[in-house]
């Protein structure tokens, strides 16, 4: 691989990282799903493996309806080949259970620190997750 091509895999798969995390953050699960290869495996400690579009899309259906912030940091891809990456990234998540005076949700203490560990795949010449591992860190 060229430089560029690491770059570009590198952005890429960085770009599916935060991607994520919006699409949690703004209930986006149809595309949230569609960052996930087919065969694609969300790994939680509260759940185990999640395996494939449907399952992925049936889990986050259930999430709660409290607003959430994920602060995605320390984004580190490696480039393993010119179809795979893998990456470590980390994550504070806030979740919201009251309003402040104005009607926004009111600033909490972090709900969950966690660690995730990537595994990326190109599939269809698009760059997609093919394991995402959350480790919980810290926990409310």
């Amino acid at each position: 691989m060229t430089d560029l091509n690491t770059l570009l895999a590198e952005r890429a798969c960085q770009r599916l990282m935060l991607d994520y995390c919006e699409c949690v953050d703004t209930r986006q699960f149809e595309r949230l799903v569609s960052l996930f290869a087919r065969d694609g495996v969300l790994n939680r400690t509260d759940t185990g493996e999640i395996k494939g579009h449907a399952a992925i899309g049936a889990f986050f259906d259930k999430l709660t309806t409290d607003p959430l912030i994920h602060a995605a940091t320390n984004l580190l891809v490696t480039v393993t080949g010119p179809e795979t990456a893998e990456a470590v990234s980390y994550v504070t998540v806030y979740r919201s259970y009251r309003q402040n005076a104005t009607g926004q949700p009111k600033l909490e203490a972090p709900y969950v620190v966690a660690k995730y560990v990537d595994k990326f795949v190109v599939e269809d010449g698009e760059w997609k997750i093919g394991y995402r591992d959350t480790i919980f860190a810290a926990k409310e």
